[in-house]
């Protein structure tokens, strides 16, 4: 992955390499941070306004305002992707509490605010064509309604994610399913959409494309229990820098007949023609 040249560091665009954020921010000391994923397509960034808000909304439930307009945020991230020189891009926003001497106290007012593009993560076509495992484990994350940069279990757990093979891990809870580490899950049953709605990360992909599936699917947002997961007839994740992925397994349970399903090949195309043709 191409390492940006230039970042976005409190109002300024700086050479990386000569960045410098203090060993006392609260980000560091307390993980007390909030962050959002872009991805570009044809250059430019695409659902924009809708991480905007997510990023302001996760910033919001941690007492935190983003310091910048959503016009200088889009100005910023212009100048970087051409002063960085990506074809296509990933964006990061990171928005932490700030400099906090004692790790306990910091001022809202004062937060630090990072920008920084690399080049698009690399998705294995495979898990397109033939579909992707996961993995699961019991875990609710605290705040999950924020974007925040706690990834401890995800970390955590990548030795076990990449032994299995597998894409990602699945959160349960209580009998219930919420959402994949790093993206948002859903299922189908007889034709029907499915989506947890409950203590789960709001998806810009994964709203999109549940509207691109309620032009002739069912879409029901509700409760999902493990058992229903595994019993499903198809499932898929979303996430800003994959797109709609299929699951074919779940640990060791095979989801439908182990193949890619209908109505996901559907929502792949359907998605894929919204980013890249809409």
């Amino acid at each position: 992955m191409l390492a940006a040249r230039f970042i976005y560091l409190n109002g300024q665009i700086v050479l990386a390499d000569q960045a410098a954020i203090s060993p006392f921010d609260v980000g560091l000391l307390r993980g007390y941070a909030v962050f959002d994923l872009v991805q570009t397509v044809k250059g430019g960034p695409f659902l924009l306004p809708e991480h905007l808000e997510r990023f302001r909304s996760s910033a919001g439930m941690l007492g935190l305002t983003v310091p910048a307009t959503d016009e200088e945020i889009a100005t910023v991230i212009g100048d970087l992707l051409a002063r960085n020189g990506h074809a296509e891009a990933t964006i990061r926003m990171v928005l932490t509490g700030g400099v906090s001497p004692d790790g306990m106290c910091y001022d809202p007012k004062t937060p630090t605010f990072l920008i920084m593009t690399h080049d698009l993560f690399d998705v294995p076509e495979e898990y397109y064509r033939r579909g992707a495992r996961l993995i699961t484990r019991e875990h609710r994350r605290e705040l999950p309604e924020a974007k925040t940069t706690n990834y401890l279990t995800w970390l955590r757990n990548h030795p076990a994610i990449d032994e299995a093979g597998a894409i990602d891990v699945l959160y349960h809870f209580g009998g219930y399913v919420s959402e994949a580490a790093t993206a948002s899950f859903y299922i189908v049953r007889n034709r029907t959409v499915m989506a947890p709605d409950e203590g789960v990360l709001w998806g810009t992909i994964g709203s999109l494309v549940l509207d691109l599936a309620r032009v002739d699917h069912e879409v029901i947002s509700g409760p999902i229990s493990l058992s229903e997961a595994l019993a499903a007839n198809e499932a898929f994740i979303t996430s800003s820098v994959r797109g709609v992925v299929p699951i074919v397994r779940i640990d060791e349970h095979v989801i439908g007949d182990g193949t890619v399903g209908p109505v996901v090949t559907e929502l792949m195309a359907r998605c894929r023609r919204a980013m890249y043709e809409g």
